[in-house]
């Protein structure tokens, strides 16, 4: 049975000082692929999309408006994704923060937070890893808001 949709606002805190995420994340200058499970009554639902960038707190990730449009904010999902050129492969449960516009009619962009649990805590040391090698340009691989 699917959630009801929820969508954020779209309104949000800027200014001096203002950092809305707990730590900086990591864009990627190739994205990678995730694919996202259903878990759960859900776990039949399935779809890949385009890794955006990550922190040790959650992923952002590009997908098309057909799937995003059986998910809805607080839901549970896996998700199963590389870091740049890293070999490490990480299944990590997450939650959908957020849903918005990819700036295509065709996409939507999913903010996930990692789901903390035993499986987290035990990929934390490899993920961080993977982060601080992404193939990003020097200069441009941290984004802050």
């Amino acid at each position: 049975m699917a959630m009801p949709r929820t969508r954020t606002s779209g309104s949000r805190r800027t200014g001096p000082g203002f950092e809305r995420r707990r730590s900086r994340r990591r864009r990627l200058h190739k994205p990678s692929e995730v694919q996202l499970h259903g878990v759960g009554e859900e776990s039949g639902w399935q779809c890949a999309g385009a890794l955006l960038n990550v922190s040790a707190e959650g992923i952002a990730c590009r997908i098309t408006n057909r799937h995003a449009y059986d998910l809805c904010v607080r839901q549970t999902l896996r998700a199963v994704f590389r870091v740049g050129v890293s070999p490490a492969t990480f299944d990590l449960k997450v939650q959908i923060i957020n849903i918005t516009a990819a700036g295509t009619s065709e996409h939507q962009v999913l903010g996930l937070e990692f789901v903390d649990d035993a499986k987290l805590e035990a990929a934390q040391p490899a993920l961080r890893e993977a982060i601080a090698t992404a193939n990003a340009p020097s200069g441009q691989d941290r984004v802050g808001s």
